[in-house]
C-alpha cells in the first residue's frame, strides 16, 4: 500500500486505463511508496537510482512505466533488463508478460546453462523486452556480433539489484554490453540496499536522475533477528539443533544460507543423510534442477531449502518462516538482502546466525550498521552434545561421497572460469 495519507491509483500516475485494469484483475489495487516515487519519473523521462526494500514492488516500478511507453514504438528490442541470477531473470520475465496480458507485447529470457543457437534465433526475432543475465549476454555479443542490431532501438536499461551488478567481478561484462547499447536511452538502476558502488553512479553517465533511497537498507521491524555463538568444529551439529528446533514448533519454510557452493551441497547432503526433507540451490545445479528446488520449497513439500546468495535476491517465495545464517555474511548488503527473504508483505519472521570465533568481527559491523543488538539465540548444549557423534558421522560420510564426485565437478567449473 501507499504510504502517503492520500490513496494514488496508478492512474493518476500517468498509466493507461488498460494497464491499470490489468493491475485490477491481478489484485493489485494501489501503488507502493517505491512506484509512486518512480513511475512518473520514469514516464518523464528521467534515469533511476533506486533503493527500496525487498517486496516493496520495484520490479512493476520499471515494468509498468516501460510497458506503457513501449506503446508509442512497440518494434524491435525496446528494453534490457540485466539481473546477477537466472532465477531473478525468469521471474522479472514473468511479471512483465503477466503485466502485458491483452498485448503482442514479448518479452525474453536469456540464461547461461541454455542452447546458445536456440537463444540467438530468439534475439534475432527482436522481442521487445529482454531479461538476461550478463554473463551469458556478453557471450551473444561477443561470438555474433551480428545480434548487435538487434539493440539498436533500445530505449531502456535496468539493472536490476543493481549493487550486486556493479560488483567488480561483474565490471568486464557491463563494459562490453554498455557498449553494444544505444548511449541515448534512460538507465533505471533499482536495488534493496544504496551501496558506494551505487551511489557513485550518480556521477557516471546517467541523465537527469531520479534518486530515491527509501532508508530500506536496515531489515524490517517484524523480523526477529537472533545469534547464536558456536565452536568452529561444531557449526553442523549446532544448526542440526536449531533446525530441529523451528521444526518442532511448526516453522516449515526455512531457508539456511552459506557462503560457498561446496558448504551448501555438503549440509544439503548431510541433512539427506540425517532424514531431513530439504532441496538446494547453488549456481553449480543446472538451470532445470534450480527450478525444481525452488518448486518443491515453494509448495512446501520440503519444509528446508539449503542456498548459497543466488537465493537471497529476488527469489520469488511469498512466505519464509525462518532464515538461517550458517556462515556468517561477509558484507551488511548480504545479510540484508538474506534476511529480507522473510517478513516479508507485512508478515513476521525469524532470523538466526550463527557466528564462530572467527567471525565476530564481521558480525559486529553487521550489528553497527543495521543499530541493533541482536538476542542471544538459547541452545541447550547438553542436547546438541548427545548428538554430537552422529552428525559428525554423517558428515563424514558425505564428505567422502563428494569426494568421488561433486568435487571433481566443482574444479571443473573453477578452471573454465579462470
Amino acid at each position: 500500500m501507499a504510504d502517503s495519507d492520500e490513496l494514488t491509483t496508478f492512474g493518476e500516475l500517468g498509466l493507461s486505463p488498460w494497464l491499470e485494469r490489468n493491475l485490477l484483475n491481478l489484485g493489485i489495487k494501489r501503488p507502493t511508496r517505491v512506484q509512486e516515487e518512480c513511475i512518473p519519473a520514469i514516464l518523464a523521462g528521467r534515469d533511476i537510482l533506486a533503493a527500496a526494500q525487498t517486496g516493496s514492488g520495484k520490479t512493476a516500478a520499471f515494468a509498468l512505466p516501460i510497458i506503457q511507453q513501449l506503446q508509442t514504438n512497440p518494434y524491435g528490442v525496446f528494453a534490457v533488463c540485466l539481473t546477477p541470477t537466472r532465477e531473478l531473470a525468469l521471474q522479472i520475465t514473468e511479471q512483465f508478460n503477466v503485466f502485458c496480458l491483452g498485448t503482442s507485447l514479448k518479452c525474453r529470457t536469456i540464461l547461461g546453462g541454455e542452447d546458445m543457437k536456440s537463444q540467438a534465433q530468439t534475439i534475432s526475432t527482436r522481442p521487445h523486452i529482454i531479461c538476461a543475465t550478463p554473463g551469458r549476454l556478453t557471450e551473444h555479443f561477443v561470438f555474433d556480433n551480428a545480434l548487435t542490431n538487434c539493440f539498436k532501438k533500445v530505449s531502456f536499461l535496468v539493472l536490476d539489484e543493481a549493487d550486486r551488478l556493479l560488483d567488480p567481478c561483474f565490471d568486464s561484462e557491463i563494459r562490453i554490453i554498455l557498449s553494444k547499447l544505444p548511449s541515448r536511452r534512460q538507465t533505471l538502476l533499482f536495488s534493496a540496499t544504496m551501496t558506494r558502488s551505487i551511489a557513485a553512479m550518480k556521477d557516471m553517465s546517467l541523465r537527469n536522475v531520479f534518486h530515491l533511497d527509501l532508508k530500506n537498507s536496515e531489515p524490517v521491524e517484524n523480523c526477529r533477528q537472533r545469534y547464536c555463538f558456536v565452536p568452529t568444529n561444531m557449526k553442523e551439529a549446532y544448526l542440526a539443533h536449531i533446525l530441529s528446533y523451528f521444526l518442532k514448533h511448526d516453522l516449515g519454510s526455512i531457508i539456511v544460507f552459506s557462503n560457498s557452493i561446496k558448504t551448501c551441497e555438503l549440509l544439503h547432503r548431510t541433512h539427506d543423510y540425517l532424514g531431513i526433507r530439504n532441496t538446494a540451490l547453488h549456481s553449480l545445479k543446472r538451470q532445470k534442477e534450480r527450478y525444481e528446488s525452488l518448486e518443491k520449497f515453494r509448495s512446501r513439500r520440503v519444509p528446508v531449502l539449503f542456498a548459497t546468495d543466488v537465493a537471497s535476491r529476488g527469489i520469488d517465495i511469498s512466505s519464509v518462516d525462518v532464515v538461517i545464517n550458517f556462515d556468517t555474511p561477509g558484507s551488511v548488503p548480504d545479510y540484508i538482502h538474506r534476511i529480507g527473504r522473510t517478513a516479508r508483505a507485512a508478515l513476521t519472521g525469524e532470523t538466526v546466525t550463527l557466528v564462530t570465533q572467527y567471525d565476530v568481527e564481521r558480525f559486529l559491523a553487521i550489528e553497527k550498521a543495521i543499530d541493533r543488538r541482536m538476542e542471544r539465540f538459547g541452545v541447550n548444549e547438553k542436547d546438541v552434545m548427545s548428538d554430537l557423534t552422529r552428525i559428525i558421522s554423517a558428515t563424514r560420510t558425505v564428505r567422502l561421497q563428494m569426494a568421488q564426485d561433486f568435487d571433481t565437478k566443482l574444479a571443473g567449473r573453477k578452471r573454465s572460469r579462470r
